[in-house]
């Protein structure tokens, strides 16, 4: 039974149609592509639910429904293991070649050779191997083909030159860090006890037993954070203004570090919101990048410790903001916080 969910269709990035409907866009494509309109399903409701573009020949078909829709069918796939939900694969990760820690230190996205055909919201664990040994992060495919003149090499980050100039041939997916840990849990011994038969070699779809286990490490929320890893805009007088959020901020890598270091609340005002809104506060708190981003150079490897430090969403919106064309320091914004709150304390 198909819930009524309005769809439009896109040919090569026209519109072809606004069905009201997943059957009335099923019938749409069947006519279009002279097929069965039980074939045409699975990929309007794979593409409007995780954005993956429909290939027939030289012509791409994609599916677009309401966000609110699309976000409740994606949960009811990924809840009930529907075929149609996103693919997780085991997939090794080689630090001889690659450098990936810096990678995802350095880079927001990083472009990965397609080994298999990685589709948009399919997710990726990392095995690294060499004398690590573990399954260490967790990313999320956004693009599933680039186009090959739109590919980033970042060759500074490939350490063996060889096995790079072979990858340039090859097809690129580009994929995006969701959570990072380092636990012994997911080391290879662990891993062979919850069903994995011999090592990480190549890619496998992940199943079962040794899937849920692995999961069961990471975060398991797949979406962007609203703050941390988006421009935020906000109304003032009806001016648009934006609060540009770097890359550092974003590295969730990098805030896993900065925040076990620190700890989950902010360092300008005190809150912690565990304390202040209980259970659904635990753990959340944003990561400001103290160094001005003019100052960063290119291969600049950011330091969770020094470089980041944990601000509430109020603070850190003060912090990207400028007052007489520059910049409040983290100091500066402590004391302007303190100031006020003794105040406050006098006049009460």
């Amino acid at each position: 039974m198909f819930v009524p969910v309005p769809i439009k269709i896109f040919k090569n990035g026209e519109v072809l149609f606004e069905a009201k409907s997943i059957q009335e866009a099923a019938r749409i494509l069947a006519e279009q592509l002279n097929m069965t309109i039980y074939k045409c399903y699975d990929p309007i409701e794979r593409g409007y639910v995780y954005h993956i573009p429909y290939y027939v020949g030289d012509d791409e078909y994609r599916f677009k429904a309401p966000e609110g829709l699309a976000a409740n069918r994606q949960k009811e796939l990924e809840e009930t293991n529907h075929k149609n939900a996103r693919r997780i694969w085991l997939v090794p990760a080689n630090p001889e070649v690659f450098d990936i820690e810096k990678a995802f230190n350095l880079y927001d996205t990083i472009d990965w050779v397609r080994s298999y055909r990685y589709e948009n919201g399919d997710i990726l664990f990392l095995y690294v191997t060499g004398d690590v040994k573990k399954v260490m992060y967790k990313v999320e495919v956004i693009n599933g083909i680039v186009n090959s003149s739109n590919v980033q090499f970042n060759e500074e980050l490939w350490l063996d030159k060889d096995k790079l100039e072979q990858a340039k041939g090859k097809n690129w997916s580009r994929i995006r860090l969701i959570d990072a840990v380092d636990t012994d849990a997911l080391s290879l011994k662990k891993l062979r006890e919850h069903g994995l038969r011999g090592n990480p070699q190549s890619s496998r779809k992940l199943h079962d037993e040794l899937r849920e286990y692995i999961m069961s490490h990471f975060e398991s929320d797949f979406s962007y954070e609203l703050f941390p890893y988006e421009d935020v805009e906000e109304l003032i007088e009806g001016d648009k203004r934006t609060v540009n959020v770097n890359v550092y901020e974003r590295n969730p890598l990098a805030r896993r570090k900065c925040i076990e270091h620190y700890g989950a609340y902010c360092q300008v005002c005190d809150i912690d919101f565990e304390k202040m809104y209980g259970e659904v506060g635990r753990g959340f708190i944003h990561v400001h990048h103290i160094k001005p981003l003019h100052e960063i150079k290119q291969g600049y490897k950011v330091h969770p410790i020094h470089d980041l430090i944990p601000v509430c969403p109020n603070c850190h919106a003060m912090l990207h903001r400028k007052e007489n064309g520059v910049y409040l320091t983290l100091e500066q914004l402590r004391e302007r916080v303190k100031g006020r709150y003794q105040n406050n304390l006098v006049h009460n």
